[in-house]
């Protein structure tokens, strides 16, 4: 199978039999050319522009620690604007060639624009097609792949042998803040889409633990040779809070829980968790607008009205980053995460 051919896969036409998730946002992203339009539209609108400096150091430091060769290439799928593209440029050996390649023109646009380091590929590139790498990565694309067998082994056929893939994708392992969550409700974990939890972005179709992952790649001659995960506890708390005051609210709703057990205790995690929002929630709101790489007049307006605000709150945003980070270094190799960081090899 070619690559081109991987991204007819990524949002192919919707089966027959699909199990549904929500009708009304999702299923047109089952449809190739709405998908196409959709992620068109995002990225138009600025999606992705920049990620976190915790994130990029988290990804730095993995690839620093693989103990590469000196030399090879690597191929960034799904790579969208291209900023973790260049993170993983940044983190290879000297010797080392980086692509990136994404359905999205718009993507790509951006991407060739601003990190010319790297080289980035079109859906159905001519370049592209052939091509062998040393490595590939995703970075929270495999939960959007509806056909994941035959994506896998697409991604396989563009390796050269003893190649190696690393994946980070949402982690579906039981022990995790968000897992215990899904517990308290009778929908919250949906079987019928590969684990999905109940409070997932409308483009997700699963989440997968460990043993799945292992499963699906073991037929290409894979092995899992280092795995690391995130946001077992205090990572949790951290994302949900710079979620804003809406997802919270959805995020610990009582009325859906599963008992009235399951409801006090949501309830109690809600004013827990909005209180944290209310202490934090102006300084995260006021970095995505400066992390823009475009910023409109209201950008600048929220930024410089909300500079008050932003120093009374950073004192909270910062403890709860601390706490994440420290999660993060002394317990990453615990499987209880809602974030893993798979490394393969054959």
């Amino acid at each position: 199978m070619q690559l081109s051919e991987t991204w007819a896969l990524v949002q192919p036409e919707r089966p027959e039999t699909a199990p549904a998730m929500n009708q009304q946002t999702t299923s047109p992203l089952y449809k190739k050319p709405a998908s196409i339009e959709f992620y068109e539209n995002r990225y138009a609108r600025g999606y992705m522009e920049e990620w976190p400096a915790k994130k990029k150091r988290r990804i730095a430091e993995m690839i620093r620690s693989l103990g590469l060769p000196g030399t090879g290439e690597a191929l960034d799928f799904g790579c969208g604007n291209g900023v973790l593209t260049d993170v993983l440029r940044e983190s290879l050996p000297t010797g080392w060639r980086t692509c990136g390649s994404d359905l999205s023109a718009k993507a790509i646009e951006n991407a060739r624009k601003w990190y010319p380091g790297c080289r980035f590929f079109f859906d159905g590139d001519s370049e592209l097609e052939g091509r062998k790498f040393d490595l590939l990565f995703t970075h929270h694309v495999l939960e959007h792949v509806y056909d994941l067998p035959k994506t896998l082994a697409a991604m396989n056929a563009c390796l050269k042998p003893h190649a190696a893939m690393l994946h980070i994708l949402p982690c579906g392992n039981p022990g995790s803040f968000e897992h215990s969550i899904c517990l308290l409700r009778p929908d919250g974990i949906n079987f019928q889409m590969e684990g999905r939890f109940f409070f997932e972005d409308e483009g997700h179709v699963r989440r997968l633990n460990t043993e799945q992952m292992e499963s699906h790649l073991k037929p290409f001659g894979f092995s899992l040779v280092k795995e690391n995960y995130a946001n077992q506890y205090c990572g949790a708390i951290d994302w949900i809070t710079r979620s804003g005051p809406g997802f919270v609210w959805r995020f610990t709703d009582p009325s859906a829980a599963n008992d009235d057990a399951a409801r006090k205790k949501l309830g109690r995690l809600r004013r827990i968790l909005m209180l944290l929002w209310a202490m934090r929630g102006v300084a995260p709101l006021i970095e995505s607008r400066l992390r823009r790489k475009h910023r409109a007049v209201r950008d600048w307006m929220l930024i410089l009205g909300g500079i008050p605000f932003y120093l009374l709150a950073k004192p909270t945003d910062l403890y709860l980053k601390w706490r994440a980070d420290k999660e993060w270094q002394n317990r990453r190799t615990e499987r209880n995460g809602s974030e893993m960081y798979l490394l393969f090899k054959t």
